[in-house]
């Protein structure tokens, strides 16, 4: 029989992974509509005023839809997992509380932004308030990636005390805000989520040029060219701080560390494995072994030393399928790189990229990988900290919610997903037809 659990981690999972969809969107849209409308005004070019506005109408359904989907995603945080947010409630509420500023800052700014396009005299002061609505949307998700970041090293209680006798002791709440990995984990966070969002829109005006001719396809080359300038910047930070969070892990998280370099003991001068599966206790299907490298990226010398899961009970270890996924981000981060880099150059060399079909075609489907390399990342991040709901101090099966009457809640919750993300898309087509580019002055 499968463990009432289970259905937690399931239904959890299934939810983050849509909820992470709408975030990110909502994380970047503002950014690509200020960065439209300064450059419509610095430009004079009412193109980009245009896309601004339009762009518009998609973050107000957006929003709805995001703040309806991070409703159902706290309940289920309250239904599913009651006591992790027992200790939650005592020691690391504080990012939450935090949280709904930044929320009602989006949402008020946001009705300002749209209802006062004509009201301001100075152009620029407008577009502030698009300012305002994309540091909100930002925030939010800085302020919950600081409760994850509690999760994977936690801080602010007296830890041994607490595994001891179950008392929550010695409480400082402020501690959650600085973890040893919030810095990092909150600076990947962010620029893998531009990165991400940013090619969904790279997705929908790619797509939209090849539909498209004359003014129209203008209209969306213009809207590529802003999404793509925030996903290269976005692209070049996601790969710097993934880095940096891999060496973060071998310090904080040594178990998922080793887990992810499929490391099964202690090692000077470790290779960096290209590939590789565990069974029957041995290491198998390696494709390549890079000697010292795992080592250098690690510690800065090919002589340093890394931890190995023999190191640990094995009752601890992660599952190792999180090595394979690991190998996939770092080949498709790797091709990612390799892709912008070779658009940004034909840019920098005036070679009109965009013009060519080619070209929107890889897009189209860089984009789609993109958005799946996003989940991966969260997934990879996520099953590496198994069984561990807090590292070290709360199993995930200890903070479950074990009533079988948490199943027929399964089921309503993942309907209502499947059915809002189509939904959503329906409503911004069918808004967006009714305003038909063509028709729109410039």
């Amino acid at each position: 029989m499968i463990p009432v659990f289970d259905f937690d981690r399931f239904l959890m999972g299934f939810s983050l992974g849509v909820h992470i969809i709408l975030a990110v969107i909502g994380i970047a849209l503002p950014v690509i509509i200020v960065a439209a409308e300064v450059v419509g005004i610095k430009r004079k070019d009412p193109y980009y005023t245009r896309i601004a506005k339009r762009l518009t109408i998609m973050l107000i359904v957006f929003f709805a839809v995001g703040t309806a989907s991070g409703t159902l995603v706290a309940l289920e945080l309250l239904f599913l997992w009651p006591k992790f947010m027992v200790l939650i409630g005592k020691v690391a509420i504080l990012t939450l509380y935090i949280e709904v500023f930044a929320f009602f800052l989006e949402a008020i700014f946001l009705g300002v932004y749209v209802y006062s396009w004509d009201k301001f005299k100075n152009r620029y002061a407008h577009a502030f308030t698009g300012v305002l609505v994309a540091l909100g949307a930002v925030l939010s998700a800085v302020f919950i990636t600081m409760l994850n970041a509690f999760m994977n090293t936690p801080v602010g209680f007296n830890i041994p005390e607490y595994l001891k006798t179950g008392i929550i002791a010695d409480v400082h709440p402020l501690a959650v805000l600085a973890t040893p990995s919030t810095l990092i984990e909150v600076a990947h966070v962010v620029s893998t989520s531009y990165f991400a969002g940013g090619f969904i829109f790279i997705l929908y005006f790619a797509y939209r040029m090849l539909k498209s001719e004359g003014d129209e396809r203008l209209h969306y080359r213009k809207g590529l060219n802003i999404a793509f300038s925030l996903t290269l910047i976005a692209t070049f930070f996601a790969v710097i701080t993934g880095i940096l969070s891999i060496s973060g892990l071998y310090s904080f998280q040594p178990e998922k560390y080793a887990a992810m370099e499929l490391d099964l003991y202690p090692t000077t001068h470790a290779p960096e494995l290209l590939g590789g599966f565990y069974t029957n206790g041995k290491i198998t299907g390696v494709i390549a072994s890079i000697p010292g490298l795992q080592s250098f990226l690690a510690t800065g010398s090919v002589n340093g030393s890394v931890p190995g899961l023999s190191s640990y009970p094995q009752s601890t270890w992660p599952p190792l399928i999180v090595h394979f996924m690991f190998d996939t981000i770092v080949g498709l981060g790797f091709g990612f790189g390799l892709f912008m880099l070779v658009i940004f150059l034909m840019l920098l060399f005036k070679m009109h990229p965009f013009d060519r079909k080619w070209v929107l075609v890889l897009l189209v489907v860089a984009a789609v990988v993109g958005v799946f390399l996003l989940e991966l990342g969260w997934a990879t991040a996520e099953i590496g900290r198994q069984p561990w709901i807090v590292y070290n101090v709360m199993l995930v099966s200890q903070a479950a919610n074990t009533s079988p009457s948490i199943i027929p809640l399964v089921i309503f919750f993942v309907a209502f997903y499947l059915a809002v993300l189509p939904f959503t898309v329906l409503v911004i087509k069918r808004l967006l037809k009714d305003r038909p580019v063509s028709k729109e002055q410039v």
